[in-house]
């Protein structure tokens, strides 16, 4: 069984914060809708957009269309909403780092049996089509939390299985001197990584993706040479993003044709290398390490492009 949710997730990376909040706020709504899982009420954390609460008030418990009312009476630059803390619960947020720049990100959290959409893809066109964007990037949320994760204290072994080896370890003292402080893994090299490109805004390793304007400048290719690869299965150059994908479904493995994919984006879009399993210096063609769940007799078959 799986002990983590394993739902598609998506997140859309904006240089400003968008010109109508309360168009995002529709759209995402509306999608759901469509999906018939819009939840009929929202938790509404007070905030106006920076990643920290306001303690004035308690947290405010809307329908969609308050939580509509809501931003445009105060005006906000922002929401944080969930349906709840359950296994069926779903969370949206649309938050910048405050002090940290104007640049902000729609995110979302799916649990385990929530009724939610498969594919954001409508959603994120729809917004980038609107709104100027940095990019978007959609995945299964099970493999990337075992490739992001960092933390030996917080269950690593529990949820993803034994930790590599190779893996490279740092500990962290305690802030206050008393604690026994933290123990961190090195996935710097991990190849389903995210790379931060702003506070708050982030590149993710991922099978399809929507690459806008601004996203160019942080890139060590141009749009044209992301065109002019031959790994991807699909492109849409459009005026307001690129759309890439380079393999049928959502990453599941940081190896076999999987985990050498995702090192050809990591050196198509940064000149940055991976490996797996960690230590090795390569991406090893049968599968290493990791959930149960997540080996190949248990996922979908390795499929390439035609």
């Amino acid at each position: 069984m799986i002990p983590y949710p394993d739902r598609i997730h998506f997140a859309i990376g904006f240089p400003f914060v968008p010109s109508s909040v309360i168009e995002v706020w529709e759209q995402l709504t509306r999608h759901l809708k469509e999906a018939c899982s819009l939840p009929r009420q929202f938790e509404v954390h007070q905030t106006a957009g920076h990643a920290e609460r306001f303690k004035s008030e308690e947290d405010l418990k809307l329908s969609p269309s308050d939580v509509a009312a809501l931003i445009a009476e105060r005006n906000l630059d922002g929401f944080w909403v969930n349906s709840g803390y359950s296994a069926r619960s779903v969370g949206f947020s649309l938050l910048h780092a405050k002090d940290a720049g104007p640049q902000s990100e729609l995110r979302c959290r799916i649990e385990k049996n929530a009724q939610a959409p498969d594919d954001w893809g409508a959603l994120i066109t729809s917004l980038m089509n609107r709104f100027p964007s940095i990019g978007a990037w959609q995945w299964r949320q099970y493999y990337q939390s075992w490739q992001w994760n960092c933390r030996v204290d917080l269950g690593y072994e529990q949820i993803f299985g034994p930790i590599p080896p190779g893996f490279r370890r740092t500990h962290e003292a305690s802030i206050d001197g008393i604690g026994p402080g933290r123990t961190l893994l090195d996935v710097s090299l991990n190849p389903g990584r995210p790379k931060t490109l702003l506070p708050m805004v982030s590149f993710y390793p991922t099978a399809e993706m929507w690459l806008g304007p601004h996203f160019w400048q942080y890139a060590k290719c141009t749009k044209e040479e992301a065109l002019a690869a031959d790994f991807f299965i699909e492109k849409r150059d459009t005026p307001h993003y690129l759309y890439l994908k380079c393999w049928p479904h959502a990453f599941t493995r940081p190896d076999g044709e999987q985990g050498h994919m995702q090192q050809r984006l990591w050196k198509l879009f940064f000149h940055e290398d991976c490996e797996w399993p960690p230590g090795s210096g390569t991406i090893c063609d049968e599968p290493r390490y990791g959930p149960p769940e997540l080996m190949p007799d248990c996922r979908q078959p390795e499929v390439r492009k035609p």
